[in-house]
């Protein structure tokens, strides 16, 4: 599934790239489309004839309970006809549900690359740690951190022999992709990017040796399956987006915006939702 991941990203960094990396623009634009997207794959997989005769009694049954509130045998009668609708309902649009889960997943796995954090900017410190394996022959006391003149070492390493983790805390000194290598003594374990600047790019705290974690996480890319370590942390800086002048959380703003985008454009594509 990674190169499915690595196909999608390089779709987003494409559209990045042409909104000029505005994170308002990028959420925008990426809202509506997955709001287009959406409304096709739910209208070709739903019986839409089905569907609106179902939601019209649906809705009729819920006037016709305002209309006998007052006669609690006729309401009984009118609850059971609404929850067989409701059910009916259900059952005409868990097809779709289960089609959309899939790309709806991509979809927020690369919003979340590049809304929940953002990169350093020059002079911010941060915690890279790496947990070795447990059938792993390496010592914590061999390994080693190989940084760039742009990196500044402020502390560690420090080793946990409990957890079989170790730690650095560093500095980022300029602007730019830096590479940092973990070795175990000169044998290369893992290389880590770190980077600084102001760009929307994807960013992943952790890296593992599971696959889906990936496909979730494409800002941190797996550690081979035949890796001595476990897992790789970089503590990263949340990103805070104001969308409109309000500040929110890229998914309720992902939420907003593509709903929005859907009620407003139902219509001009004939869905019955």
């Amino acid at each position: 599934m990674t190169w499915l991941t690595d196909i999608i990203s390089k779709l987003f960094d494409l559209l990045v790239g042409l909104l000029g990396g505005s994170p308002l623009l990028v959420m925008l634009v990426v809202s509506v489309v997955t709001a287009v997207w959406a409304l096709l794959l739910f209208k070709a997989v739903t019986p839409q004839a089905r569907l609106t005769i179902i939601r019209d009694r649906l809705f009729g049954h819920i006037y016709e309970m305002g209309l006998y509130q007052d006669h609690l045998r006729v309401v009984g009668r009118i609850q059971g006809d609404l929850a067989r609708a409701n059910l009916k309902y259900l059952s005409l649009t868990l097809p779709a549900l289960v089609v959309l889960t899939v790309p709806m997943v991509f979809t927020l796995a690369q919003l979340d690359s590049r809304f929940a954090h953002r990169p350093f900017q020059p002079g911010e410190s941060t915690v890279l740690s790496v947990k070795l394996s447990e059938d792993t022959g390496i010592t914590l006391d061999n390994m080693t951190l190989e940084t760039p003149p742009s990196l500044t070492v402020e502390a560690g390493p420090v080793r946990d022999m409990v957890s079989g983790a170790v730690a650095w805390r560093l500095r980022v000194e300029d602007r730019g992709i830096h590479v940092v290598r973990i070795l175990d003594g000169t044998n290369e374990l893992a290389t880590r990017e770190i980077v600084v600047g102001d760009e929307l790019t994807p960013l992943g705290a952790s890296s593992n040796k599971n696959w889906l974690h990936g496909v979730l996480y494409p800002g941190a890319p797996p550690l081979p399956g035949d890796s001595s370590l476990d897992e790789v942390t970089l503590r990263l800086p949340a990103r805070h987006t104001r969308y409109l002048g309000i500040e929110m959380h890229w998914l309720l703003a992902f939420m907003v915006f593509s709903l929005l985008g859907g009620l407003v454009l139902k219509d001009a594509l004939r869905v019955s939702i």
